[in-house]
């Protein structure tokens, strides 16, 4: 017995046809392993999920808090949840160094690093999420907010 990471499907990855649910090998390694089995052999599976470190409900809870702080702002750099987000990149200097753009003016510009999950690892999405807390907090302390409230409201988004 091997155990294979699967993904199930119902739409062939290549041609895009549909013909039911089947189960893929997921990852290199897993279709390594498939191939001590012949094609079309019957097996006997047990499947269970597997959850990314990374929850979903982490980066939901994240833009629910962007969302209340714009919807309790006036001002224009911080109206919508994505420019609440792009502050707080700012304030925690996330910045991707990799990627540093001059312009024809000679002006720098150096980009702000995704924290959608298949650029940020699970470790580092989690230090980011604790340092953007503190921001939050600031944010908080302006608009005279609990965090408490904050927190509850983010909540009540995911």
């Amino acid at each position: 017995m091997i155990e294979i990471s699967t993904q199930i499907r119902d739409a062939c990855p290549i041609c895009k046809g549909s013909f039911g649910l089947y189960y893929l090998p997921y990852g290199d390694e897993a279709v390594e392993k498939s191939k001590e089995y012949k094609v079309f052999q019957i097996m006997r599976s047990l499947f269970y999920g597997i959850r990314k470190p990374r929850s979903v409900k982490q980066l939901n809870r994240f833009f629910g808090k962007c969302a209340v702080i714009a919807e309790n702002n006036d001002d224009p750099s911080f109206n919508s949840k994505e420019k609440v987000a792009e502050q707080i990149k700012i304030a925690l200097e996330f910045t991707n160094t990799s990627l540093i753009i001059v312009k024809p003016d000679k002006s720098v510009h150096i980009p702000y690093r995704s924290i959608a999950f298949k650029n940020l690892g699970h470790m580092s999405a989690c230090r980011f999420f604790e340092r953007a807390d503190d921001v939050f907090d600031l944010f908080c302390r302006k608009l005279k907010i609990d965090p408490s409230v904050l927190e509850r409201e983010a909540r009540g988004r995911e």
